[in-house]
Order: C-alpha cells, then structure tokens, then sequence
C-alpha cells in the first residue's frame, strides 16, 4: 500500500512541473512583453533586454537552469 502512495506522489509532482510558462530565452525569466503592441510578433524581456520571436515555454526546473546559467555567465564577464 505504501508503494501506491510513493507512485501517486510522484504523479502529482510531475504534474506541478508540467506547468509551462513561457520564458526569455536568454535569461529564463517569465517577464516578457510584446514589442510594438504584439503587431511585429517580438517580445521583450523585462529582465535581459531580449528582443525576439523566440520564447520557450518551459517548466519552473527548465526555467531556473536557463536562469542559473545566464547567472553564471554574467559573473563570468565581470
């Protein structure tokens, strides 16, 4: 009965990460907007200054890697 339990927690955490969001590609913020009223299709990052028709729809695990990694880039061009 216990190994039911475990399975069904580890669905239900799936499905927490499962939630998508779409992020800046460069930074993984979920701070966006579209540029120019969405008329162009661009968005821009509140966060990074990106500028693009590029976003990833991504979980909030994805989203923190993305941001660990423009985190540590950035300590790197110091």
């Amino acid at each position: 009965m216990e190994e039911n339990d475990t399975e069904q927690n580890d669905i239900q955490g799936s499905e927490e990460d499962e939630e998508l969001i779409e992020v800046c590609p460069v930074c993984g913020s979920p701070d966006l907007y579209y540029e120019a009223g969405g008329t162009e299709g661009l968005y821009h990052c509140k966060y990074c200054g990106y500028i693009g028709g590029f976003v990833i729809d991504a979980n909030r695990k994805m989203m923190q890697l993305i941001r660990d990694e423009y985190e540590s880039k950035l300590r790197v061009s110091e």
